[in-house]
């Protein structure tokens, strides 16, 4: 499935995710479906990805172990689910996805129990009254909150797209995963230098194998902000600094001092996959400034690059208690030929905590290939 980004801000179906880790487009041919049916032999609910294993007949009449993944424990329980909707021995029908690969392994569109025909592990519809949203929360001395109101509870959830381009307004046919649809889309994604154009490409044809959030690498850089299962600000005013803290990641977290120190030189760092953050607010917006990134993470999904020399300036602003609007610029002049800025809209999830994730191997590393 296919999505149209328009810059700078656009609103993208969600396309559904092969893992919380590893890009769809990487592990499942979305070109392909199968449709499997037989008694389950295993459930392995665990985080990141819950599968379920199911003895399946081919038509020769040998009986082949299929592995089916169907969500991530965190929205299943969300959702209302629980292990105990489904028992060893339950026959069951599977539509889904399978790999690119030989394994016997498939994403479940639907999971359907045959005795009853009722279809589980679906994710839950809410439909919430429409109204208008509450004013952005405050400090007592007038100053936006990042965070939940006094004594309530939230987070910052999805994002309003998956992908990070440019600004221009051009029209860009993207996937969730960051895959173009046409490849000579490239030159209006970002300003890239020539290297860093084919290096964006061989990754894009690859279909983002190499992607290293797959080897639970943190999503440094503006992919902190696109990751599943929101993110959440800390204010600890009184030390002068901010905490991000991640649902995306192992228990990652992000410092960005606002005790009015001055940007550190890159040379002068330790290089990390958040860099090094100092902030101030003017007015109601909080501008960050960072250098000091390593080499090892994607900015964000679709594979562009970037080099030491990275210089980050972002812009968080709370218009409303509902909405963050993120805005950045890329300065890497080793990589683009100019400095260039996206941006995106996250929403608030209300009186819920974050939960912690964990980025591990689970059952995909114990069935056969």
């Amino acid at each position: 499935m296919n999505h149209l980004v328009r810059a700078p801000f656009a609103v993208l179906l969600v396309m559904a995710s092969a893992s919380a880790q590893a890009p769809f487009s990487a592990t499942y041919d979305g070109d392909r479906q199968v449709k499997l049916e037989g008694p389950v032999t295993r459930i392995d609910w665990v985080n990141p990805r819950a599968y379920l294993f199911i003895d399946v007949r081919d038509p020769s009449g040998a009986i082949i172990n299929w592995a089916v993944e169907f969500g991530n424990p965190l929205d299943l329980d969300r959702d209302g689910w629980k292990p105990s909707a489904l028992g060893i021995g339950d026959v069951v029908v599977v539509e889904g996805i399978p790999t690119r690969g030989q394994a016997r392994q498939v994403l479940a569109k639907s999971v359907v129990l045959t005795r009853t025909g009722k279809r589980l592990f679906a994710p839950s519809v809410t439909h919430r009254a429409s109204a208008p949203p509450d004013p952005a929360p405050r400090w007592p001395d007038g100053q936006v909150r990042l965070g939940p109101p006094p004594g309530k509870k939230g987070y910052w959830g999805a994002a309003s797209f998956k992908a990070l381009v440019e600004n221009t307004g051009a029209t860009i046919a993207i996937d969730d995963d960051g895959l173009l649809l046409n490849l000579s889309d490239a030159d209006r994604v970002a300003p890239f230098l020539p290297w860093a154009k084919a290096l964006y490409l061989y990754r894009q044809r690859r279909r983002l194998q190499d992607d290293p959030i797959a080897r639970c690498v943190p999503p440094g850089g503006p992919r902190q902000f696109l990751t599943p299962h929101g993110f959440q600000f800390v204010e600890q005013r009184e030390l002068g600094r901010i905490l991000v803290l991640l649902g995306g990641g192992d228990r990652n977290w992000r410092i960005i001092y606002t005790d009015k120190r001055p940007l550190a030189q890159a040379a002068e760092t330790v290089l990390s996959y958040y860099g090094t953050s100092v902030g101030h607010w003017e007015t109601d917006t909080l501008v960050v400034d960072s250098v000091g990134f390593n080499e090892r993470f994607w900015l964000a999904p679709g594979g562009l690059p970037h080099t030491e020399a990275l210089h980050l300036t972002e812009r968080f602003s709370r218009p409303d208690l509902n909405t963050l609007t993120y805005q950045v610029t890329v300065d890497d002049p080793r990589t683009y030929t100019r400095p260039w800025k996206g941006g995106w809209t996250v929403q608030w999830v209300p009186d819920e905590e974050i939960q912690e994730y964990f980025c591990e191997d689970s059952a995909e590393s114990t069935f056969v290939r």
